[in-house]
């Protein structure tokens, strides 16, 4: 069921495995702030509905070469900090095809993970199968 959509985001919970997917938005500069507010809707609903296990899709994402990237990583930290407050166990990511692209995801994704000090269980799969199989075992 589609729990909240806007032109960022679209929310889908399927109640019988407790997962919750996400697309993840593709980033400009002039989408930041609706960016952190679509951020913030995905924990407020992780804490609503009491989710446990988070799919994210990146397959789609694309950053803007002009993105302010200091900007868009406090943006990503401060999301980090939020999910740390709620009871999300595991998050799956599917990455992107792109393998530079996904290399410099990956690094930041370390970076934030650290200074947060997520402990959410986090794997990165190339398959959605993969990646639901890993989050409802």
């Amino acid at each position: 069921m589609i729990l909240f959509q806007n032109r960022l985001i679209v929310l889908e919970y399927r109640p019988g495995t407790d997962v919750l997917s996400v697309d993840w938005p593709s980033v400009s500069a002039y989408d930041l702030t609706e960016v952190e507010r679509s951020l913030s809707t995905l924990v407020e609903y992780i804490t609503n509905y009491d989710v446990k296990r988070l799919l994210i899709d990146s397959t789609k994402a694309v950053i803007s070469p002009d993105l302010d990237m200091v900007e868009y990583q406090a943006i990503v930290t401060e999301f980090a900090y939020k999910l740390q407050k709620t009871r999300l166990q595991k998050s799956a990511r599917i990455m992107h095809a792109d393998l530079a692209r996904e290399a410099t995801s990956q690094q930041i994704s370390e970076d934030i993970s650290r200074k947060a000090r997520l402990t959410v269980e986090n794997r990165n799969f190339t398959d959605k199968a993969e990646a639901l199989a890993w989050l409802t075992a």
